[in-house]
């Protein structure tokens, strides 16, 4: 339920967690929902972490955090349950823990919102939560999914997805992106922003857009990632392959043909994607359609329409329109 004031209804979000969880899928959301606090005029949301031992549980850095028993919780409609991700060998036993098991289940009806973040889908699609739902999980982990749970509607190529009341995330970070979503649902989207600029995070990257992009892919192969990391720094600047062989130190002829092998496309078309991918980013955030063309090294606007209306099947102003949150 989304509120059209700040005022609101206290809610809690409660974090399943267990040993060798991954911490950072805990303590990242919980400053997103702690900062809503700070920002709204009525208690907001409150963290709580809970576990099937209660006490305190070692996470895969091993810092303990202590939680609350799964027994001496009452699940209302105000609350959030999020199943965090964690080792392969800890998502097996926390699969094979019935008393987490029966617990969910018995609270699914009750929540307001059942989530998980990384490898916690996996936990979720085991009891059955994500059959027939689309669902997400980390790059690493989406193949498994996809084997084990073909009753999952699996999402490999986003952040986040939403299915009704049952929210999924993909590695780590994006568990920062699915609890900005939740407080820009509950609240107005300038709280939700404002939290991002707090974290000094992103403003809000929506959940269709790729958690494992060709840069993603590539920037840590050690014969480019000097090239690579140029490139991100200089795309508004007009580049040319001679330009990105002389970083690497290699003729135009050498770098091409290498480059190819390893990256998979040319360096032409790789920088084109880099351009546009840039520019998707830049509308969602609001900037004006217009000057995008500069930022992104497009010498005309023409010329910069033409190959984003080609590589995405959509005008920049009409992507603008469906995808940023700011400008609704």
């Amino acid at each position: 339920m989304k509120s059209n004031t700040l005022e609101t209804v206290s809610r809690r979000v409660l974090f399943v967690i267990f040993e060798q969880f991954e911490l950072l899928d805990l303590s990242g959301p919980s400053s997103v929902f702690n900062g809503a606090q700070g920002l709204l005029k009525s208690p907001s949301y409150k963290v709580l972490p809970v576990s099937s031992s209660g006490g305190l549980i070692k996470s895969r850095s091993g810092i303990e955090v202590n939680s609350q028993k799964l027994a001496s919780i009452t699940v209302s409609d105000h609350d959030t349950v999020i199943v965090v991700g964690g080792s392969r060998d800890a998502i097996k036993k926390v699969i094979s823990d019935t008393l987490l098991q029966d617990w969910l289940i018995n609270n699914k009806p009750k929540a307001e919102r059942i989530g998980s973040i990384c490898s916690g889908a996996l936990v979720l699609a085991a009891f059955g939560f994500l059959d027939n739902k689309r669902a997400t999980t980390h790059w690493a982990d989406v193949a498994q999914m996809a084997d084990e749970f073909p009753a999952v509607n699996v999402e490999p190529d986003a952040l986040y997805c939403i299915d009704h009341n049952i929210w999924t995330s993909a590695g780590v970070t994006t568990g920062i992106d699915m609890a900005l979503a939740m407080v820009g649902q509950d609240h107005h989207h300038k709280i939700m922003h404002e939290i991002a600029k707090w974290l000094v995070v992103y403003v809000h990257r929506p959940g269709h857009q790729s958690q494992f992009s060709e840069l993603l892919a590539v920037q840590n192969n050690h014969k480019f990632s000097d090239v690579l990391l140029w490139l991100e720094d200089n795309l508004s600047k007009p580049i040319k392959v001679y330009d990105m062989a002389a970083k690497a130190c290699l003729t135009e002829r050498t770098f091409y043909r290498k480059f190819t092998d390893e990256i998979g496309t040319s360096p032409s078309k790789f920088l084109e994607k880099r351009r546009l991918n840039r520019a998707k980013l830049l509308l969602e955030q609001g900037e004006v359609v217009k000057v995008i063309h500069q930022k992104v090294g497009y010498q005309s606007e023409l010329g910069f329409r033409k190959s984003f209306v080609a590589m995405f099947g959509v005008s920049p102003a009409m992507y603008k329109k469906m995808h940023c949150k700011s400008c609704s």
